[in-house]
C-alpha cells in the first residue's frame, strides 16, 4: 500500500487537525460542515468540491441539505484517515476561499 494509503494513527491525525482548524473527526471521518447563502450556491459549491476531488482521484462523501453542505473523507482502502484525506481537505479550503461563500 502506499504511504499516503496508510491509515493514520491519533496523535498524527490531531497534528494534521491543528493545522485545518475548521475540519473534525466524526464517525472515524474528517468532516467540515459550510453554510452558504442559497441552494444554488451550495450546488455550485458541491460540483467544485467533485472536480477537485474527480483531479485528486479522491471522493468524499458530501451531504447537502438547502444551503448546508457536510464535505467528509475517509480511506476505505486504509480502513480509516490517511493523509490523501488531509490533503483534500487541504484542497477543499482552498476553493472555499477562493470565493465569497459566506451567507447574507
Amino acid at each position: 500500500m502506499p504511504a499516503e494509503l496508510v491509515k493514520l494513527a491519533d496523535e498524527e491525525i490531531q497534528a494534521h487537525l491543528r493545522r485545518l482548524p475548521h475540519w473534525e473527526i466524526d464517525n472515524g471521518m474528517l468532516q467540515r460542515r459550510f453554510t452558504l447563502p442559497s441552494f444554488p450556491s451550495t450546488m455550485f459549491f458541491a460540483c467544485a468540491v467533485a472536480h477537485v476531488a474527480e483531479v485528486g482521484q479522491h471522493h468524499p462523501d458530501l451531504n447537502i441539505s438547502y444551503n448546508n453542505i457536510a464535505v467528509r473523507f475517509v480511506t476505505h482502502s486504509a480502513g480509516g484517515i490517511t493523509a490523501k484525506d488531509f490533503e483534500m481537505a487541504q484542497q477543499v479550503d482552498q476553493l472555499w476561499n477562493m470565493f465569497d461563500w459566506k451567507p447574507n
